[in-house]
């Protein structure tokens, strides 16, 4: 029988690599990752953004937060972990850079910041 971290790595290799590298962005975001900062972050066309978007909730990572319309989180905090810890730490400040970059001009939000009083 596989344990969790064999079973996501099995799931992992299975995604193609437009899918990984949105799951990637996915996993860096605080919080739940809304569809229009994920495609802004990918940098996909809407329909490569849906298929890839199918593709990871289909294998099990990312579902859709009921009530938030186009909000997707992971399935799990520990399914979270282990994608984290697969991107490695050398990738880490680059995708965040690049997903918080996209969040703050799709969202208007200035993370870390106080607002102007």
């Amino acid at each position: 029988m596989a344990t969790v971290e064999e079973d996501t790595s099995e799931r992992l290799r299975g995604l193609s690599g437009s899918a990984r590298r949105l799951l990637d962005y996915a996993v860096v975001l605080e919080g739940s990752a809304r569809y229009a900062v994920l495609r802004h972050t990918a940098r996909l066309t809407e329909a490569d953004m849906i298929e890839d978007l199918r593709e990871v909730v289909e294998a099990g990572f990312l579902s859709a937060i009921p009530g938030h319309s186009n909000s997707y989180d992971f399935v799990d905090e520990d399914v979270r972990a282990l994608v984290l810890a697969d991107v490695g730490d050398a990738r880490l400040p680059k995708l965040r850079a690049r997903a918080l970059s996209a969040r703050r001009r799709v969202e208007g939000v200035t993370y870390g910041k106080r607002p102007n009083r």
